[in-house]
């Protein structure tokens, strides 16, 4: 019979003889990294926490000082938080159901091309995904301009509006362009995403499920769309995640204006923090925000 050979694992054993804490070589290893995270991951959360107790503005150096639980009330009664709060989910889910439903379509339209075609068609489509955010929304400010901008020329031209439209300067239209430009820059990725997804779908599955008579469209969604639920369910998380930290598009596009009507929550912290100051007050805003978005362990 032959042997078996065994790999022989370091083991530092760690207070002497009488200890029974054996920790392996790799975990040891690990240890810089988990320190490093620590320091730039938990220190920060921890110190935003406490200074959100604290009147810290930067404006008034000699009145710093432990204030309680003052920040959350004014908080409570702050009207801008609660509107940046609503843009924040209205931008966010607004993004993430467009950039599903279309990045879904296009996938499954490509995944019907030729193959010949098809490489081609992916690579154009993968483009905006690879342009950087604030690019994407520079690019967007000139197509939404009142004056020149693309959109109200092709609107127009398509008898759909008689004058020229405000894009950036009135609330609703200006949540609208961002949404619009924040779904051409992700759209991408969920495409990705699920062209990878629907090539996993065995072909012997559909083609006996439309030969028992179904049409495309039980076949999509019994065959389908059962086999890309896990695709979607991770990649709406992640873009959930990364909506609700999005700031350099809604920022570059709009500064979270017109009279607050597009700011969102990292806008709301950020002109608190860097443009009046007050960084007690925003460390409150950012650990409230945290706490009542949908993802807080990871937007924290």
């Amino acid at each position: 019979m032959a042997s078996k050979s065994t790999v022989n694992r370091p083991i530092i054993r760690i207070g002497g003889k009488r200890s029974f804490l054996r920790l392996p070589l790799h975990s040891i290893l690990l240890l810089p990294a988990i320190a490093v995270l620590l320091l730039v991951i938990l220190y920060p959360l921890v110190s935003s926490a406490i200074l959100s107790f604290f009147h810290y503005n930067l404006t008034d150096p000699l009145n710093h000082g432990f204030v309680g639980t003052d920040n959350f009330t004014k908080l409570a009664h702050d009207g801008n938080f609660w509107l940046s709060l609503k843009n924040t989910l209205v931008f966010t889910f607004a993004s993430v159901i467009i950039s599903l439903l279309v990045g879904l379509i296009v996938a499954i339209a490509v995944d019907q091309l030729p193959e010949k075609y098809s490489g081609f068609t992916r690579g154009l489509i993968l483009a905006p995904w690879i342009i950087p955010a604030v690019v994407v929304a520079y690019l967007f400010m000139y197509i939404f301009d009142v004056e020149v901008g693309l959109a109200n020329f092709i609107l127009q031209q398509l008898h759909i509006i008689k004058e020229y439209l405000p894009w950036l300067m009135r609330g609703d239209l200006a949540m609208t362009a961002c949404v619009i430009a924040n779904c051409w820059n992700q759209i991408p990725f969920y495409i990705l995403m699920f062209a990878a997804g629907l090539k996993t779908i065995p072909q012997d599955v559909k083609e006996a499920t439309l030969e028992m008579g179904a049409n495309r469209w039980q076949e999509f969604w019994h065959v389908t769309l059962p086999y890309l639920r896990g695709i979607i369910v991770i990649t709406s998380l992640l873009q959930i995640i990364r909506n609700l930290n999005n700031f350099p598009i809604i920022y570059t596009m709009t500064g979270g204006g017109p009279a607050y009507e597009t700011t969102t929550l990292v806008v709301y912290i950020y002109r608190l923090a860097f443009e009046n100051f007050e960084l007690g007050y925003s460390a409150a805003v950012a650990l409230s925000g945290a706490l009542c978005s949908p993802s807080w362990p990871a937007s924290m």
